[in-house]
């Protein structure tokens, strides 16, 4: 399911942006470096996480064995570690995003996931002509422990 919803996001995107999309085209090496970064600025993983001890943080009150949520979008999203987050730039590097977590948390698929979104963009480009979303398509999004969209209407 997480590849399927970052899939879903990264094309949103491509068919939103035609200017990248012919990029991307034009130059398939620039994918992988791509990929990474629209990894950053789509991160469909909510993690959760167990208080390990009693704290309070900006006045709230967490007791040892709450269950939190750390949203991976406000963390891709920090200033001090991406410049200009709010700007999708397919040539972003380094791009050190958390989309798979750090550290014991790491997603043990999280290569896997690369190769198969990498793979999957560069085919669809080679086949499909330069396609959009269709007008009028309101989205309904949906949330979780993984993010994604009920459905993704493209056209070419």
């Amino acid at each position: 399911d997480t590849v399927v919803s970052s899939l879903s996001y990264h094309f949103r995107y491509l068919a939103e942006h035609p200017e990248d999309q012919q990029r991307l085209r034009q130059n398939p090496e620039m994918i992988p470096d791509a990929v990474e970064e629209l990894f950053r600025a789509f991160p469909v993983v909510t993690t959760g996480r167990v208080v390990s001890q009693d704290t309070e943080m900006f006045g709230v009150l967490m007791k040892k064995g709450d269950m939190v949520a750390g949203s991976t979008l406000l963390s891709t999203s920090d200033p001090e570690e991406f410049e200009n987050p709010e700007i999708v730039d397919l040539t972003r590097s380094p791009n050190r995003h958390n989309a798979f977590s750090f550290g014991p948390h790491r997603c043990l698929g999280s290569h896997l996931a690369r190769r198969e979104v990498q793979v999957a963009i560069d085919e669809w480009l080679k086949r499909i002509p330069e396609f959009r979303v269709r007008p009028g398509t309101k989205f309904e999004t949906l949330g979780g422990g993984v993010m994604g969209m009920k459905e993704l209407p493209l056209v070419w």
